[in-house]
This record gives structure tokens, sequence and C-alpha cells, in this order.
């Protein structure tokens, strides 16, 4: 086994599962020489890795589980890392160097890769929002440093299209907030505008007419379609909607979105908290975009950035979720 011969060692009865671990230049801890000892003995691993060059900045671990592909493992951290590691890339290292060929050990334990322990199509999809994510130029981010588990939806290929991604990714670049925010909006937009597509296509050569009148018809009104889209991830929009209103009484922002929606005739009877948590993300980009030429104007509420910054990782989450990703 090919963790026996970087280990140095011809059984597992070598193999001290009570102190610290060294697997090459690396100094792991007493968690990663248990599971060390536990695959020794015969324990169960995936026997799949990809290793792919990456030029790693930050330490990350990410536990994925795809609905239909199963489970998966992605981790990366810098060069010349030798001790430190979070406990979860320290078994993953161990788990990885069981899983690869003795040819492939040095990349694994130099760091600079990312490195991925499973079905590859498990993880495939995912690792393209990796490779993006980055310290956000303003405000935190779900993906950097929050989360580090996620289920992956067996629709992901076709949520995630190149243009959401591209959104997603803007996302951590930019700033102020308020920028964020729209860019978040986009990703939103993008999957309502693929839905009308794929209506439209899937419905063309029964009755062209009607098809294209309805897509027409769905451009026009462009808080139907995202109270469309909140339809199918209610939890997520209701959430935002909570944020907002527990600082409506402090936050004039955020009261002014409350009456702005009451004066369109969107409220909880209208459909539950979800619907409004999905008008109130349309009006703040509404503020953003429009200033004052139909709509508030984001500018005039000195405390504005505040309810962006209050709504924005539940923004980021419903987002996150129409493309197919569930952070845990």
């Amino acid at each position: 086994m090919p963790l026996l011969d970087i280990l140095a060692v011809t059984s597992a009865d070598e193999v001290d599962p009570t102190r610290p671990l060294q697997l090459g230049p690396l100094e792991l801890g007493v968690e990663a020489a248990a599971e060390a000892f536990r695959i020794l003995l015969g324990g169960e691993f995936s026997s799949e890795v990809q290793i792919d060059p990456q030029g790693i900045t930050r330490a990350f671990y990410w536990a994925i589980a795809h609905k239909t592909e199963g489970s998966a493992e992605i981790f990366g951290f810098p060069v010349g890392t030798v001790h430190g590691l979070p406990t979860a890339i320290e078994i993953a290292i161990v788990r990885a160097v069981a899983a690869s060929t003795p040819d492939q050990h040095d990349a694994v334990l130099a760091g600079g890769m990312e490195i991925s322990i499973g079905p590859a199509s498990a993880s495939t999809d995912f690792r393209r929002i990796i490779r993006v994510v980055e310290r956000p130029m303003a405000g935190d981010s779900l993906l950097f440093d929050g989360a580090t588990q996620a289920v992956i939806d067996e629709n992901i290929n076709a949520l995630l299209s190149r243009v959401a991604l591209k959104c997603l990714d803007n996302s951590l670049r930019t700033s102020p907030l308020k920028f964020r925010f729209l860019e978040l909006y986009r990703v939103m937009e993008a999957r309502f505008l693929a839905e009308i597509k794929v209506k439209l296509v899937s419905s063309f050569d029964a009755e062209p007419s009607a098809a294209l009148s309805d897509a027409v018809e769905a451009l026009k009104s462009e808080i139907k379609q995202i109270i469309g889209l909140a339809e199918t991830q209610q939890d997520a929009f209701e959430d935002c909607w909570t944020a907002l209103d527990q600082i409506k009484n402090t936050n004039h922002f955020s009261a002014a979105l409350f009456r702005r929606i009451a004066k369109k005739g969107i409220g909880a009877g209208a459909g539950g908290k979800w619907r409004i948590g999905a008008a109130l993300i349309y009006q703040i980009r509404c503020a953003i975009v429009h200033a004052g030429e139909k709509d508030m104007i984001f500018e005039s509420f000195p405390d504005g950035e505040e309810a962006v910054r209050v709504i924005l990782p539940h923004v980021e989450r419903a987002a996150l979720l129409l493309v197919g990703i569930n952070l845990l």
C-alpha cells in the first residue's frame, strides 16, 4: 500500500494513532494519525483522486454531497506549508496519499494543488465555484471562510451557467457592497432568463405563437420572474424578509422598502413572507440601479449600506441555491 511506503512502515502496528504523524514534509496531528491507522487496518476509503495545480494561496476544505453522483472532498493548501493545517485537511491529506500512486505523493504533500477525493462527477461543477473564490473586496462571503459543506443538485451542470458563474466571480471582486448585491442579483436574473428560454424552446414547436407571446409577457415583469424563482426556494427568500424585518424599526432604508412594496400590494396575504422577501430584493436592485428615475434613491439613505450588509448573506445563499448549491 502506498501509505505504508511513505510512512516507511510495514504494518499498521508501527503507527501510533495517539501521537502526531510525520507524512513527508508535513507534521500532522493525532486525528490524521488515527485515520492512517484506520486505513492501514483495512478501513474503507475512496480510491479516486484528482490533483490539479491551481496556485493555492490559502488553505481550504469542502465536503461535497452530490445528490446523484456521491460524496467527495476538495481541499488545498499553499506551497511551503508544513504544519498548522485544519484537522479536516490533515485527514484528507492522509486519504489522498492512500488513494494516489507513489509518483503523485510529492504533489499531494507539496501544496499548491487543488485535490479532490471521490468521484470526479460529484465535485466537477463545484470546483468551478472554488476556482473563483477569494476574499471579497467588500463584506463577507459564505464561500470564503464560511461554510465547509455543500449539497449539490443533480441539475447543477444546467443551473450553473457561464453567466451565473461569472456573476458570482464578479460579486467577490467588486465594491462597495451595493455592487456586490447587484452581481448576486444578476445570478438570479440569469436563472429566470434561462427559465424563460427553456419554456420557450420546449413549447415552441407545438405552439410557436403562444410560446413567443408567453416569453414576451414574462420578460415584461421582472418582479414576477424573481417571485417565481423564489417559490422554488421559499425558506431562503423568507430569510431575506426576516433579515430586513428585524431592522425596519431602526433602519430607514429597510422601512422605506417595506412601505414601497406595500404600496405595490405585495404583502403576507399575497403569498407569504418568501414572496415579500423576493420583492424586497427586487426593490433594493431598483433603488440602486434606477437612482430615482422610477424608484427610491439608494444614496438618499445613509443607512442603506447597513441594510444591504444585513441581507447580503441571505441573498448569496438564495443565489447559490438557485444554481444548485446548498451550503450547510
